[in-house]
């Protein structure tokens, strides 16, 4: 029989462990989900089986989001794929939203992403019609920080039936 999956908030105690999944040692993407976590209005998850980290995501909250709430960088192991960790993480984000009252959700996604689309629309998100221009940074196998831009479409979903 398979572990069930838990998902939770990441603690300092996790960050070692993402840090080794990074793509580049000196990435430090957890560290900093970590450091805005602790700010406040972030919430940086992390889902687990048997002790075994199988991704992470986002919900960001904070004043200064266009998008509020946001669910992001929804990320699972290749390995991890398709054993219900992105729905795991995604209920655990939607209902820490739910909490803090709001009615709805958003997320960016690349138009391209053939893969990320559906699990989006099996978890109940729409396409709104919106794009936005996204800069994303990134850190190559050298370290060194780069930035792109890409336009994203914006899928929402209520969580109005989750109350």
């Amino acid at each position: 029989m398979t572990e069930r999956i838990e998902v939770r908030l990441c603690t300092a105690d996790d960050l070692e462990a993402l840090g080794r999944r990074e793509p580049h040692p000196n990435a430090r993407y957890a560290q900093g989900h970590f450091d805005r976590q602790q700010e406040g209005d972030y919430f940086f998850a992390i889902a687990l089986r048997d002790g075994q980290e199988l991704g992470t995501s986002v919900l960001d909250c904070r004043a200064d989001n266009l998008l509020q709430p946001e669910l992001k960088s929804l990320w699972v192991y290749p390995e991890s794929r398709r054993q219900g960790a992105a729905r795991a993480l995604t209920r655990f984000l939607e209902q820490q939203a739910i909490e803090l009252g709001f009615e709805e959700i958003f997320l960016r996604v690349d138009p391209q992403n053939a893969a990320a689309i559906p699990m989006y629309i099996s978890l109940d998100y729409t396409p709104t019609g919106d794009h936005k221009l996204t800069t994303y940074e990134y850190v190559d196998g050298l370290g060194n920080t780069h930035s792109r831009e890409e336009m994203d479409a914006i899928y929402r979903k209520s969580l109005r039936l989750l109350h």
